[in-house]
């Protein structure tokens, strides 16, 4: 008989996912006015420093969550967040420099989705369920996206489109990894510390 705990760890978190990700695609029909009458007009001239600011703004708060691990957990939190934000903006310049504006959302909508799917399962060392269940949520959700925009007039699929859902779905999961207090790296490094002779 299996006596481990289930695969969600938070209903909360797991109906935050769900939600997340279920008005991203109720609202695909309605995206472009969204953005042509709504968004990019407050966002100009300037869209991809935005994009900048809202990177930095997300790294710098789970980077405070990183922080309050212990010290233990620091520096290669902080190493492994800065490598997160350095990939970002090399795609944000490279890859998406001279996409549409609202291309490049795609980063940050499946980054945060990623955490917030991952803060729902129970993530634990040798314990493949959670995050196959987050895997498989984060494939089935961006592809979706995509595939269904064959059938709303006005949108289209793009191969690009859907490596940016892929892309900012492994940026979060590598963000989450590093500063969540439920990732089994810090768990690792909290009981090695612990188990340490004192002096």
């Amino acid at each position: 008989m299996d006596t481990r705990p289930g695969v969600v760890r938070s209903p909360i978190w797991a109906a935050g996912a769900i939600a997340f990700a279920a008005v991203g695609l109720a609202t695909l029909p309605i995206a472009p006015k969204l953005w042509l009458e709504w968004i990019l007009p407050r966002l100009q001239p300037h869209v991809t420093l935005w994009y900048v600011g809202a990177g930095g703004a997300i790294l710098v708060g789970l980077g405070a969550w990183a922080w309050s691990a212990g010290a233990v957990n620091r520096a290669p939190a902080l190493a492994a967040l800065a490598a997160v934000m350095g990939v970002y903006l090399l795609l944000l310049f490279t890859v998406y420099r001279h996409e549409p504006p609202a291309k490049k959302w795609h980063l940050i909508q499946y980054g945060l989705l990623a955490g917030v799917t991952l803060q729902a399962v129970r993530v634990e060392q040798g314990d493949w369920r959670g995050p196959l269940v987050a895997a498989l949520f984060l494939f089935v959700i961006g592809t979706a996206d995509e595939v269904s925009q064959n059938f709303i007039p006005m949108r289209t699929f793009r191969w690009l489109d859907l490596f940016g859902n892929y892309a900012g779905a492994s940026l979060g999961t590598a963000a989450w990894l590093a500063a969540s207090p439920h990732s089994p790296r810090r768990r690792q490094s909290l009981q090695a510390e612990r188990s340490r002779p004192r002096p």
